[in-house]
């Protein structure tokens, strides 16, 4: 090219710039007066919304108007405040919360309205490619809200609960889930409601809570389908502090899982006895004696379980009798327990984990083991080879007893001697295990009878001088 047609290029390049920048001026003048204009006006600018609803070219009243129309009726009146037991449904009005329409029509008049021309134009243009959507404020009232949250902790505040396993009257299994423990953290919470409901058209905020989850849960029931071995003792409820031990025991022992070549242990399942845990004096054997003792009764909840596991089948890996016979149980089938000294244990030997029950009906004491139905076994529990032998008499002068007068002062007891015997049957009858559990050996008890040597009245009374005179004394001479 020529140096005469780089002029004419450069003479048309510099003509179109002219006009391009000839538009740009003209454009800005428009938006200049434009912005100018629009400042003198009472509208809300273009392409502005509030909470999604168009309020462009409307003054402050016609807005206030079409959101009181559309948009204030289809506010959320209630609150769901989820925690992991449930929802607790509430009202803004009880959260202390309140939607300020007013704001937000004050806050959409301001768009295009402050800062620089430049900056207003610059808006303007914002708006025509954007447009701007002005949120609803909230107040909050912060006292009204932790109240409430307090009003609501104490509510749904709660212990974990462990699932349960219920057994109907015909022996039937029912599980029933358990429940998680929650703690709601109030100051964590009150700044999630706050974050959360600046939104007005918000439903649900979810509560900050410390969640215990129950240590036994419907999962871990999976297996737990039929009743493996039952058993239950008498008590006299008249006996009122023993009573009260025996169920402070069972309900320790309630709801225990055993898992496969787990062990349950009384002294570890039950804890010491001792009054500090609430425990009562009631009657206990010692020394082959009865006497009183913290937590008298214990023993009787040792047996029960002992014969629902001896009937469930289970490992028996120790146990001792009492020395001497109990009424609630038969002989050779009771098993006693001192803390730290003597111990009831069995093994879960079986393939399937095993939940104890426990608990009191009317005046029997019940414990019932669960297991899964494969697991379940005829069992049968024969006492045989009882004997009976007499019991020595001791007799104890006691001179304070008349003479030729007895007392018992301790009665005697035959001793017993018995061996059980468990037999294992499968369901279809066939003979599967016979096993000698143990032969227990009961004592006599030597009868202690007092017998008087103490003189009798008769014996101690002096004769009578005036019928007997005796011999004349002739009297002394001085």
């Amino acid at each position: 090219m020529n140096n005469e047609g780089r002029r004419k290029t450069l003479k048309r390049i510099g003509i179109a710039l002219g006009a391009i920048v000839a538009l740009i001026v003209a454009a800005v003048i428009l938006l200049a007066v434009s912005a100018q204009q629009f400042q003198a006006t009472d509208e809300i600018a273009a392409n502005v919304s509030i909470a999604g609803i168009d309020v462009s070219e409307l003054t402050a009243t016609e807005a206030q108007a079409r959101l009181e129309s559309r948009l204030l009726p289809s506010l959320p009146a209630e609150v769901d405040l989820i925690h992991p037991n449930g929802t607790y449904a509430t009202s803004r009005e009880e959260l202390g919360v309140a939607a300020l329409p007013d704001e937000a029509v004050r806050e959409a008049m301001r768009v295009g309205r402050t800062g620089s021309l430049l900056g207003r134009i610059q808006t303007r243009l914002r708006l025509w490619r954007y447009g701007r959507d002005v949120p609803i404020p909230v107040w909050i009232d912060q006292r009204r809200l932790w109240q409430t949250l307090e009003e609501i902790a104490a509510q749904i505040d709660c212990e974990a609960v462990d699932a349960q396993v219920q057994v109907t009257d015909d022996e039937q299994v029912e599980k029933v889930p358990g429940k998680v423990g929650v703690t709601l953290q109030l100051n964590e919470s009150q700044a999630a409601v706050q974050t959360a409901l600046s939104d007005p058209l918000r439903r649900a905020v979810e509560l900050v809570v410390v969640a215990q989850p129950p240590s036994i849960s419907i999962e871990d029931l999976e297996n737990i389908e039929v009743v493996l071995g039952s058993y239950s003792t008498p008590f006299n409820p008249g006996q009122v502090s023993r009573s009260h031990n025996l169920r402070l025991a069972i309900a320790r022992v309630n709801n225990t899982v055993v898992q496969p070549d787990g062990e349950f242990s009384v002294n570890e399942t039950v804890g010491p006895r001792s009054a500090k845990v609430g425990y009562r004096t009631a009657p206990i054997f010692r020394n082959n004696e009865i006497v009183p003792g913290i937590g008298g009764g214990v023993c009787q909840v040792t047996t029960t379980v002992y014969n629902a596991a001896l009937l469930a089948n289970m490992e028996m890996t120790e146990r001792r009798p009492h020395s001497r016979p109990v009424a609630y149980c038969p002989t050779g089938r009771d098993a006693t327990v001192d803390y730290n000294q003597i111990d009831m244990r069995f093994k879960n030997s079986l393939n399937h984990p095993i939940l104890v029950l426990g608990g009191v009906k009317g005046n029997r004491l019940w414990a019932k083991i669960l297991g899964k139905a494969e697991d379940d076994y005829d069992v049968k529990l024969i006492r045989t080879g009882l004997r009976r032998s007499g019991y020595a008499t001791k007799e104890v002068p006691d001179p304070e007893l008349e003479e030729g007068k007895r007392e018992i002062e301790t009665e005697g007891r035959s001793g017993l001697r018995v061996t059980l015997i468990r037999e294992i049957y499968s369901k279809a009858g066939e003979l599967i295990n016979r096993q000698t559990m143990h032969n227990d050996v009961y004592p006599a008890q030597t009868e202690i009878v007092r017998v008087g040597t103490k003189p009798t009245e008769a014996e101690l009374t002096p004769a009578d001088e005036s019928s007997s005179p005796g011999p004349l004394l002739s009297p002394i001479e001085p």
